[in-house]
C-alpha cells in the first residue's frame, strides 16, 4: 500500500510505499516519526470502529439514562414511588442492561409500567402532570430507538481518527505554516484508491475507507524503557478508554498518554498468558516463528516475560538468573519486546511492526543485529516500517535485505520532504549517508584547522 501525506505537521509532502521493508531515514524534527504515527492512527481508527461505535452509543444511552433520571425527580417524589424510582434509578437500569442487554431492560420496565397503569397506581403520584406515563414511556421507547438505529460507519470511523489524532498529536496535526492550509492523507494500491482524509484546523473534515485495509492491526515501539514504566503507563488514560460510571471521577485525576503506548503496553501484558499455557507450541509451531524466537534468545542470552506478581517485566538470564526491568539494559529491553510479541502472535501478516529510530538504546554491535532481526522479520511476511537517523542502521537494513533478497524501499526525510531521490533506492541511499556523515565533516575541519596550526 501507498500513503501519501500533505500538509502534516513538519511534513509538506510524503510518498510512502508500505511493503516488506520501508525505511525513513533522516535528521531529527524532519518529519520521520509523524509518518509512523499517522499510518498508526489510520489503522487502529479502521480497525477499533466497531469498539468505537459501541461505546459510543452506550455512552449516550448511559448518558440518557441518568437524564431521565433527574428529569422525573423534578416531578415525582421518588421516596413515595419507588417502582418509579426503581425503573429509571441510573446504577440498577445499567446493571440490568449488563446483566440481560439494553432491549431486555427497557422491555423489562415497560411491563412494569404498564402494571402500574393496569392498577392505576399513578394516582399516587404528587404531580399535577396526568401525562406523566406517557413521558415514562416515550423516554424507555427513546432509548430502544437509539439501540436499535445502525451507527455510519464512516461517521464512526471519522470520529474514531480524530480521537486518535487527539491521543497522538495532542489534537496538533495540521501545519499553518505552509501555504495550504488544509491536510491531506491518501491510501493506494496500484489503481485503486483506499481511503482519503483531509483536515482542517486539526479538525477532520473528510474520512473515507472505501475499501478494507489490508492492516487489521499495528503496533508501534518508541522507546523500551516503557517496560520499566509499566505501572504508570497502564494507570494512564488515552481517549479510547471504556470508562464505567462510577470511575469518572478517579479518571480525570489519571495521567494522559499516546495510544501507542498505551497499545504496546497491553500488548506486551498479555503476552504472559500465552507463556501460562503448558502446550505453548500450539501457539506458534512454525519453523519461522521458532527461528526468530531462537534468534532472539540468542542475542540477549535469555528471556523477558511479565511477572503478574511483581507488576513488572523481568529478565530471565540463560542460567537462571532473573533482573527486574529497572535493573535490564535497555538494549535487551529493545530486543525483549520484539520477542514477547513474536512468543505472543501480535506481529503476523495482517499486522504493521512501526520501529521508530530503534538504534537510540543500542550499541553499533547490536544495531547491527537488530537489522538482521528486522529482515528475518520481514522474511516472515511481516510489514515492518522503521525510521532511523543512524548510518549504522541504515547500512546494515540495506545489506541484510539485499543478502535475504526482501523487498525494501528506503526514502529520505528532508526539508519538509520524505521520497525517493530519482524513484530509486540507490540513489536515495547516496544522499542518506551523505546527509548523516556531515558530522564527520566536523571533525575533519579540526584535524586540518590542527594540522594547520602546528
Amino acid at each position: 500500500m501507498e500513503f501519501q501525506l500533505k500538509n502534516i505537521g513538519m511534513i509538506k509532502e510524503a510518498n510512502v510505499k508500505l511493503d516488506g521493508l520501508t525505511v525513513i531515514a533522516g535528521e531529527n524534527n524532519t518529519g520521520k516519526s509523524t509518518v509512523g504515527k499517522i499510518i498508526f492512527s489510520i489503522i487502529k481508527a479502521s480497525s477499533r470502529y466497531k469498539e468505537d461505535l459501541e461505546e459510543g452509543k452506550e455512552e449516550r444511552i448511559f448518558s440518557l439514562i441518568e437524564k431521565n433520571y433527574f428529569q422525573l425527580r423534578r416531578k415525582v417524589d421518588y421516596s413515595k414511588n419507588i417502582e418509579i424510582r426503581k425503573i429509571f434509578y441510573p446504577p440498577a437500569f445499567i446493571r440490568d442492561i449488563k446483566r440481560t442487554s439494553l432491549i431486555n431492560a427497557i422491555d423489562e420496565r415497560l411491563k412494569i409500567l404498564d402494571t402500574l397503569k393496569q392498577q392505576s397506581l399513578f394516582d399516587s403520584i404528587e404531580t399535577k402532570d396526568a401525562s406523566l406515563i406517557i413521558e415514562s414511556e416515550k423516554k424507555l421507547l427513546d432509548l430502544k430507538k437509539i439501540a436499535l438505529t445502525k451507527e455510519n460507519k464512516t461517521e464512526i470511523q471519522k470520529r474514531a481518527f480524530q480521537k486518535v489524532l487527539i491521543s497522538e498529536f495532542k489534537g496538533k496535526v495540521t501545519n499553518q505554516n505552509f501555504d495550504q492550509k488544509s491536510s491531506f492523507i491518501k491510501g493506494t494500491e496500484g489503481e485503486n484508491i483506499i481511503f482519503d482524509v483531509e483536515m482542517s484546523k486539526n479538525k477532520v473534515k473528510h474520512f473515507h475507507i472505501y475499501d478494507e485495509l489490508y492492516f487489521t492491526d499495528a503496533s508501534f515501539i518508541e522507546t523500551p524503557v516503557l517496560l520499566q514504566l509499566f505501572e504508570s503507563i497502564e494507570n494512564s488514560k488515552t481517549y479510547f478508554e471504556e470508562v464505567e460510571k462510577d470511575d469518572r471521577i478517579l479518571l480525570n485525576k489519571r495521567p494522559n498518554t499516546t495510544l501507542h503506548v498505551k497499545d504496546l503496553i497491553s500488548k506486551l501484558k498479555e503476552s504472559v498468558y500465552i507463556e501460562d499455557f503448558s502446550d505453548f507450541d500450539m501457539f506458534f509451531s512454525d519453523e519461522t516463528t521458532d527461528d526468530l524466537v531462537n534468534q532472539l534468545f540468542g542475542i540477549i542470552k535469555g528471556n523477558i516475560k511479565y511477572n503478574k506478581k511483581a507488576k513488572d517485566f523481568i529478565f530471565i538470564s540463560a542460567n537462571g538468573e532473573t533482573f527486574n526491568s529497572i535493573n535490564t539494559a535497555t538494549g535487551i529491553k529493545s530486543f525483549g519486546i520484539i520477542q514477547m510479541l513474536v512468543k505472543s502472535g501480535f506481529i503476523d501478516e495482517r499486522s504493521l511492526l512501526i520501529l521508530d529510530e530503534p538504534e537510540v538504546h543500542l550499541h553499533p554491535k547490536w544495531q547491527i543485529k537488530y537489522a538482521e532481526l528486522i529482515t528475518n522479520l520481514v522474511k516472515a511476511n511481516i510489514t515492518v516500517l522503521v525510521t532511523s537517523h543512524s548510518p549504522y542502521m541504515i547500512e546494515a537494513l540495506q545489506r541484510y535485505s539485499e543478502r535475504e533478497k526482501i523487498t525494501a524501499d528506503f526514502y529520505l526525510a528532508e526539508n519538509g520532504n520524505i521520497n525517493k531521490v530519482d524513484n530509486n533506492n540507490s540513489d536515495t541511499l547516496s544522499k542518506i549517508f551523505e546527509k548523516l556523515s556531515e558530522p564527520f565533516d566536523v571533525f575533519d575541519e579540526m584535524d586540518s584547522e590542527k594540522l594547520q596550526n602546528g
